[in-house]
């Protein structure tokens, strides 16, 4: 219960550091939070274009450019939270160097503001898209309630691999550049741009030992399908992000202690 009870005694600190963070990145920009909207259309445009247009032979050929782009932004909003939060979680000790040197400060904490910041951004995505697909006739069912759950399950995987993250980068400083390479190939074998029935039988392991394809799969089922997700994968999932979550944070606090003499 650790992990959980430190989430609750330091929420007060969590919530200024969140406000903090997106002030920073998106308020006082001339775009502000409309950012947080240009990076998945942009990135929507591109692969839209790459796997829908030219390379449609590829993917069956099958579906309008339409449907494709919706499918392939649900399958962004989730990754590109994740991605985020474990990219700049990998630096974080680095960068707040000052903080981790006081004794008093709850380092902990600063992996999960950024976790959180990401969720938050993630959320106005989310909203903007509902929009886009109301727009085009289609509206969310009920199944839209199962969507807090995977989130806030993606909160504890997340959580706890950028636990695991910031504290090994303390020991490797070479681990941002892995992570950045990590992510790309982690991207490219979960079933964001191409559904996984195009996966030969072969390779279908790799999808099921990805934990973001539950994700991935989730949102689809609550936001395009208007189904309830797979309840198996999503179990898994659930168990396996709980571990993730309480042992990152028992390495980063087993760890704590050295980061003030290593940095």
């Amino acid at each position: 219960m650790a992990p959980f009870r430190s989430l609750l005694v330091h929420r007060e600190a969590i919530s200024i550091f969140v406000s903090r963070d997106i002030r920073g990145r998106y308020i006082n920009s001339a775009l502000g939070l409309w950012w947080a909207v240009i990076q998945p259309l942009a990135l929507l445009a591109l692969y839209t274009f790459v796997f829908s247009l030219v390379l449609s032979s590829r993917l069956g050929g099958s579906g309008s450019t339409t449907e494709f782009a919706l499918y392939c932004f649900c399958g962004l909003l989730p990754w590109l939270a994740v991605s985020d939060a474990l990219t700049r979680s990998s630096s974080v000790l680095i960068e707040q160097t000052p903080l981790i040197k006081k004794v008093v400060f709850p380092s902990e904490i600063l992996p999960i503001h950024l976790v959180l910041s990401a969720i938050v951004v993630e959320i106005v995505g989310l909203a903007v898209f509902l929009v886009v697909v109301m727009i085009g006739g289609r509206f969310p069912g009920w199944s839209l309630l199962t969507l807090p759950v995977v989130m806030v399950l993606q909160f504890f995987f997340t959580a706890g691999v950028a636990w695991l993250l910031a504290t090994l980068a303390i020991y490797l400083r070479d681990v941002r550049q892995v992570v950045g390479l990590g992510l790309t190939l982690w991207m490219f074998l979960t079933p964001i741009v191409y559904p996984a029935s195009l996966v030969p039988a072969r390779f279908q392991w790799l999808l099921d030992l990805n934990p973001m394809t539950a994700v991935v799969d989730a949102y689809r089922a609550a936001l395009l399908d208007d189904r309830l997700p797979a309840l198996a994968p999503l179990v898994v999932f659930a168990g396996v992000a709980l571990v993730v979550f309480v042992s990152g944070h028992w390495v980063f606090m087993r760890s704590k202690p050295t980061f003030a003499d290593l940095l």
